[in-house]
């Protein structure tokens, strides 16, 4: 059984699956099924996964766990896991054949069976439409229905989406991408080092970042950050949102990311956190706790009002070996710039210029574990001789979105090179970019 749990995607390697199945509550973004096997299961029971599937992915994205049955009260903490031949007829090939039979396009998901106190549950990882939305392609009983888009309630049902808003919504996202796309093309090369924010813009900018800064310092305290290579991210704009924006429209943009691509950059629902509102922004905090014993893993973020977001997190323990993953950091770079084309997109600012500074603080001595033994055992592995790594662009918000695996492999590789990384020696950096954001 254990070369099942090795055998996750590299995306979601960094989920905390352990929160994801005690939850307790299905969501928008999250449904329970209890414990079955997929080869026993007649054609319309299957199709009911497929609905799933096609609603999640033409809304927010999301889980599906299977392993979890209700109670008496119909609630979803029956945590029973699967026997080994139940899990095993979850296998991705079989089902991702059967599931898109009745999508076009097909949906693109992962099937990852993680081990939980001693149990395996298999947890469908959907991710939100690309270019256009999931129609069913064909009928299946009392469960599909041929020629309809699905959609996911916030009261966690599958249902046709049948409502203007929700077809609407629908519609404007598939435009969306489709300009993004074109907007890549004419707006990435022609505004790229031509928009740059205005000084007074920048003062404020700065302003805003230093007290954020501060603020989590005092949060998190000194001591716990110098355990840690930490993860920091700034972003902001050309000129400043001289009419503010609307607090719930931040807390709108932030709800609208996709849930799998934040499972390493997380900023909304149950798993980011503490999420409140400020007089000028909105808030992250969240420490990880294991009873009254910090756990190691924090993240804070601020999204400002006048158009600043700013976002610091652990990135890993470096006691007792200071080594950092290189699967993790390309995850945590990856997830990051995908974030910010889609934050700044839903507030409309597709043309615009983006200034965003990535840091690693807490990086002199520390070497990037590549999971290659050789390297491991090497005299020659990479090491960082600084005690900061900075890499600072300037983008449109439509390049981001439309092409973020080209603009994460840009940064990657920079950082990279301050651990003294060569370009050639970056384990299938492309390839596993594309599979985090495709």
């Amino acid at each position: 059984m254990a070369a099942e749990k090795d055998n996750r995607p590299a995306l979601l390697s960094s989920v905390d699956w352990r929160e994801l199945i005690y939850r307790g509550v299905e969501s928008q973004t999250l449904d329970y099924k209890a414990a079955q096997d997929w080869n026993a299961l007649p054609r319309v029971g299957k199709a009911k996964f497929a609905r799933h599937a096609m609603a999640m992915a033409n809304t927010k994205g999301g889980y599906i766990v299977v392993g979890v049955g209700e109670d008496e009260n119909g609630n979803p903490t029956r945590y029973t896991g699967l026997t080994e031949s139940q899990l095993r007829s979850f296998d991705p090939s079989t089902v991702g054949q059967f599931v898109n039979l009745f999508a076009d396009p097909g949906i693109d998901f992962d099937i990852v069976r993680p081990e939980v106190d001693g149990r395996y549950y298999a947890v469908f990882a959907i991710r939100r439409f690309g270019g256009l939305p999931h129609v069913c392609a064909d009928h299946c009983g009392d469960e599909l229905q041929q020629g309809v888009f699905y959609a996911r309630t916030p009261d966690a049902r599958s249902r046709s989406a049948y409502r203007a808003s929700e077809l609407h919504g629908l519609v404007q996202r598939a435009l969306r991408n489709q300009r993004e796309v074109l907007g890549r093309m004419l707006r990435g090369v022609l505004y790229e080092g031509r928009q740059y924010p205005e000084a007074d813009a920048e003062q404020e900018f700065s302003r805003l970042l230093q007290g954020s800064k501060e603020e989590c310092r005092k949060w998190i305290g000194p001591r716990r950050l110098q355990r840690f290579c930490c993860f920091e991210l700034a972003v902001y704009p050309p000129e400043i949102f001289s009419e503010g924006v609307d607090l719930s429209d931040l807390k709108r943009a932030v709800d609208s990311v996709a849930l799998p691509v934040m499972s390493d950059f997380p900023l909304a629902g149950q798993a980011a956190g503490e999420i409140f509102f400020t007089n000028h922004s909105l808030t992250c905090r969240h420490l990880r706790e294991v009873g009254e014993e910090f756990a190691g893993r924090f993240h804070f973020w601020h999204f400002f009002q006048l158009g600043l977001f700013h976002h610091l997190s652990s990135l890993v323990d470096l006691e007792p070996d200071r080594r950092v993953p290189y699967e993790l950091l390309v995850n945590r770079v990856g997830s990051a710039i995908e974030a910010v084309g889609e934050l700044y997109s839903e507030l409309g600012c597709e043309d615009e210029i983006l200034t965003f500074t990535v840091t690693l603080t807490n990086v002199e001595g520390v070497w990037l574990d590549l999971s290659d033994r050789a390297t491991a055992e090497s005299e020659d592995r990479p090491v960082c001789y600084i005690p900061e790594i900075v890499v600072r662009k300037r983008r449109s918000v439509a390049d981001l979105v439309s092409d973020p695996v080209e603009h994460a492999v840009r940064v990657v590789r920079e950082v990279c090179e301050r651990f003294n990384l060569s370009a050639d020696r970056h384990p299938d950096l492309r390839r596993r970019l594309d599979r985090l954001l495709g």
